[in-house]
């Protein structure tokens, strides 16, 4: 019977090994879609909430949860590609955030305030 010695690569390969064991799992992509969802549901609120009272921050916070919810469902879609079933559910709720967010821009120059107009991920604004 051969021993194996304890060369360099087997150290490394132990080493990657358990690199890889304690690494926490990606969320999977219903998890991620759900967050997603949350940040869009809270966007709308908080814009209806402007439009209510006119408070400015209403205004940014809208903004915020907006373009953080079409950045986790780009990100999303970049991680699946266009074989995983709801890619285009993703993408037509992606594509709505988008446009929400450029009548957010709109409002906040109409009404002149800063809701930090950097574009957001996977929208062109």
């Amino acid at each position: 019977m051969r021993l194996v010695r304890k060369s360099p690569l087997w150290l490394a390969l132990g080493a990657l090994s358990l690199m890889m064991c304690s690494a926490p799992p990606p969320l999977d992509v219903d998890q991620q879609r759900q967050i997603g969802d949350r940040q869009r549901e809270w966007g709308l609120i908080y814009y209806v909430s402007w439009e209510k009272e006119q408070e400015r921050n209403y205004l940014r916070l809208s903004r915020r949860y907006m373009a953080a919810a079409a950045k986790s469902y780009y990100d999303i879609q970049v991680r699946i590609g266009h074989s995983y079933p709801v890619f285009y559910e993703l993408d037509r709720k992606r594509l709505q955030s988008c446009a929400f967010l450029r009548r957010i821009a709109r409002e906040a120059a109409k009404h002149r305030i800063d809701v930090n107009g950097d574009r957001a991920a996977g929208c062109l604004l």
